[in-house]
């Protein structure tokens, strides 16, 4: 009867050993603790009440070219909040009123403005952090957004163009072929 004693300890004993152990740590408050996932493109941070999500630019894929930028604010105050946004001398400030919403993607259905913010100055490869300040009232908060490209299909539509000044078109001659052509034809 000893030995059915023992045995019956031994089970009790490990019965006892292995919630201690390191099994029971899958309930402890440091594995359980609250992990907010910001699901989305782009990065997110909050200065004062305002929350601000899918913060990103995009360019094209040799990321010569001017970039675009896109960002979600939400006020989440009891006030409006003047709230200003600069990326490399880019800067664009919004009032957002207490409990609303501002999204800046002229694509978006939920847009507030068909406005694209043009980035020319950016001094950033594609997939650097690009440093962006967000300043809400005397608070500044730099956030670190990512320079995208149009590799992903999705973005091709939010690649900037660049200034019609700096495009020639199909048919368009220089002034001194055009003087050349306008000789020639008098003289001829």
């Amino acid at each position: 009867m000893k030995r059915h004693n023992r045995a019956a300890l031994a089970v009790a004993a490990l019965a006892l050993v292995v919630p201690v152990s390191g099994c029971a740590s899958l309930l402890s408050p440091h594995q359980t603790a609250e992990y907010h996932y910001n699901g989305g493109d782009g990065a997110w941070g909050t200065v004062g009440d305002v929350e601000v999500r899918g913060l990103m630019l995009i360019t094209d894929e040799t990321g010569e070219g001017p970039a675009q930028l896109f960002f979600t604010l939400i006020n989440k105050g009891d006030s409006t909040a003047k709230v200003s946004v600069d990326v490399a001398g880019t800067s664009v400030t919004e009032s957002v009123k207490a409990g609303e919403t501002f999204v800046q993607d002229p694509e978006s259905p939920a847009t507030t403005t068909e406005d694209v913010v043009t980035v020319d100055q950016l001094d950033a490869e594609p997939g650097d952090l690009v440093e962006v300040t967000v300043g809400v009232g005397g608070e500044e908060k730099i956030i670190e957004a990512q320079l995208l490209t149009d590799s992903l299909p999705y973005y091709e539509q939010y690649v900037p163009s660049e200034s019609p000044s700096n495009v020639p078109s199909e048919d368009a001659t220089s002034t001194d072929e055009a003087a050349t052509e306008g000789t020639a034809a008098a003289n001829g």
